[in-house]
């Protein structure tokens, strides 16, 4: 066993061991969806979403389950399209079921109830770098939607193909919305590991942060080094891990919630 297996295993059994058992709840489909805590204080409350393809069906159903309001970060053409299209459908019921995959049909929204000012996009990609112009790198496979900043699908590459897409950091999502943040979702590619340490920089502590760290698909040591740096600010920061068995997602919890 070399030296990347040997912390690769640590790394795993000690955030196993960290990791707090606790009830939760499961909303959208199985490639979308999300774990997170049940707690009275969602209703009305706020929610960032960023990183949404052509998936949101965990953010309807926040919308619906809790009357929510979400925003919803994303610069990809076809992510942006797809909300567009949900946009004009709002008020339908749903006439279909989700497929496998993470390119969903609008019909099978639940739309009946979800109304324009229940979630709003901001098309820019969640950084930690204010108003940057960056190279967004395309997925290698042209069927999937997913653009990185860190382009880690392509093996951290600088030479495949991109589009250039403004950035804005959390204290600028937090300026706009002048609000609370219930809930933080981070489906962002790579880019989540800038994107904590400059939230907390920033003085800014959802009650919640669900977030899948890409880079351990991986399996490299340097990968499993930047995570745990991200676990240990996020623990000296009073947050816990939940158990939710569903690596290389997290659930990471307030303190105080538990």
């Amino acid at each position: 066993m070399n030296l990347t297996h040997l912390y690769i295993k640590l790394f795993k059994y000690i955030i196993n061991k960290i990791s707090i058992t606790k009830k939760t709840l499961y909303l959208g489909t199985e490639y979308g969806g999300w774990h997170f805590i049940h707690n009275e204080n969602l209703n009305n409350s706020l929610m960032i979403s960023a990183g949404v393809g052509e998936d949101i069906s965990f953010d309807i159903e926040m919308i619906n389950k809790y009357k929510i309001k979400v925003v919803l970060i994303d610069p990809t053409p076809r992510a942006i399209a797809h909300i567009s299209e949900v946009s004009r459908s709002l008020g339908k019921s749903k006439t279909r079921d989700f497929l496998d995959g993470g390119s969903q049909p609008i019909e099978a929204y639940n739309l009946k109830n979800v109304g324009e000012n229940d979630f709003t996009l901001i098309k820019k990609a969640l950084f930690n770098k204010s108003n940057q112009i960056v190279k967004f790198f395309e997925p290698p496979n042209p069927e999937h939607v997913s653009h990185s900043i860190s382009n880690w699908q392509n093996d951290f590459k600088k030479n495949t193909n991109y589009k250039e897409v403004t950035t804005l950091t959390m204290s600028d999502v937090k300026n706009f919305i002048n609000q609370d943040i219930n809930i933080l979702k981070l489906d962002i590619e790579g880019a989540e590991i800038k994107v904590i340490p400059n939230l907390i920089k920033s003085n800014i502590f959802p009650y919640q942060i669900l977030v899948e760290f890409d880079e351990l698909y991986k399996n490299s040591f340097l990968a499993y080094l930047k995570t745990t740096y991200i676990f240990l600010i996020l623990f000296l920061n009073r947050y816990k891990t939940i158990n939710i068995g569903n690596f290389p997602n997290f659930l990471f919890v307030k303190k105080e919630l538990i």
